[in-house]
């Protein structure tokens, strides 16, 4: 294999890791966002669970005082019956009397019900509190860990940028331009081997002078169909 193409294929080696952690650092920001939004999420279904519990409380508190109310009404016809002569008025006065404790047995019952939803949803408001204390737990793990990944993609980045740009200038030029057109164009592999007599790019089959000359490593050989540097495996 000529030199200058095993010196491009550690520079090749280079910018494909190069362009694997640039590729992680862009997908780390949107993970983080992603755990943040669990976090969210949960927050707020907690908070929904809340909410739910208070508007319950409200309406039962509403219930109650409407009930007082109508008993505060009984007792005050029941006084206004002992002042009454008429017996029209007096049984129109028990009708009343009559409606509004039908009234308070029926806020009553509402009232039973609202208990109910009350005592099935406190368990549920303690399991979410305590799935998003996990979930929260869990999200700051993943998120420094992301963090942390970061940080180190950053650091290789610096590294391999650093000996990309020391790799490219000990390169021939020529063949670097080469090499560099062929990574922008097919965003792979600008070099790669023959394999049982294919190009390691397309897979197609390479005619036999293609792969003697590959073979012998005289010259850099192309693919005649993607135009990919080719070079023979060593042994």
């Amino acid at each position: 294999m000529l030199p200058a193409l095993e010196h491009l294929l550690v520079l090749q080696d280079r910018d494909r890791r190069i362009a694997s952690l640039k590729a992680e650092s862009a997908r780390i920001p949107q993970e983080i966002a992603a755990v943040q939004k669990r976090v969210q999420d949960e927050s707020a279904r907690l908070d929904a669970a809340k909410l739910q519990l208070k508007q319950i409380e409200a309406e039962k508190k509403k219930l109650e005082v409407d009930a007082e109310s109508k008993r505060a009404q009984i007792t005050k016809y029941r006084v206004q019956l002992n002042q009454i002569k008429s017996n029209t008025e007096y049984q129109a006065l028990l009708k009343e009397i009559n409606n509004a404790e039908q009234e308070i047995v029926h806020l009553e019952d509402v009232e039973l019900e609202l208990m109910d939803k009350t005592e099935k949803l406190q368990p549920l408001l303690k399991q979410e509190q305590v799935q998003l204390k996990e979930v929260t737990a869990k999200g700051e793990t993943d998120t420094a860990e992301l963090k942390r990944r970061a940080q180190n993609a950053e650091k290789e980045l610096v590294t391999l940028r650093a000996e990309r740009e020391s790799l490219a200038a000990q390169a021939d030029a020529e063949l670097l331009a080469r090499y560099d057109r062929l990574m922008r164009s097919k965003g792979d592999y600008a070099i790669v081997s023959i394999v049982h007599g294919n190009c390691g790019g397309c897979h197609l089959t390479l005619p036999p002078q293609v792969v003697h000359n590959a073979k012998e490593g005289g010259e850099a050989v192309s693919c005649d169909y993607c135009g990919r540097i080719l070079y023979w495996p060593q042994n």
